[in-house]
């Protein structure tokens, strides 16, 4: 591979993280590979609600794009996909550190997708499981 050539994970990695939503929130996308997605984000004032703990809906945005992202990595290229339900169980407040999302495929028919998902923040090298979520997410196969 010469340098100016990329791997088609690295490439799609570019591509997601310069959305405009992520860049607003900080959110960056690790790993779209083999059924599993990894994003991550530094937590910091913005993502606060008035009780200074990061906001439910940043926590929900990272799991469900680390979802998104573990489908992308099984289906074929450009395939639309969308998220139908999720479902999500918050563990424990989050403050300061970083938040990580690391998600797999847990069952993939032809126009459906289960998922789940692992939210982690990491503070001084030691890493707790904030949150767990699980969602359903359409396939736009061509007919």
């Amino acid at each position: 591979m010469t340098e100016h050539e990329q791997n088609p994970e690295e490439a799609m990695i570019q591509s997601v993280n310069k959305a405009g939503f992520f860049q607003l929130l900080g959110v960056r996308v690790e790993k779209i590979d083999g059924g599993h997605g990894r994003v991550s984000l530094s937590v910091d004032e913005r993502l606060m609600h008035p009780f200074m703990i990061v906001h439910g809906g940043v926590i929900f945005t990272l799991a469900d794009t680390a979802m998104s992202m573990a489908l992308w990595s099984v289906i074929p290229p450009n395939t639309p996909l969308g998220t139908i339900e999720a479902k999500i169980n918050y563990l424990r407040p989050v403050k300061e550190g970083e938040l990580v999302a690391e998600a797999a495929v847990v069952h993939q028919g032809r126009s459906t997708a289960v998922l789940e998902a692992s939210i982690y923040n990491e503070v001084s090298g030691e890493r707790t499981m904030v949150a767990r979520a699980m969602g359903t997410f359409y396939i736009a196969r061509g007919k």
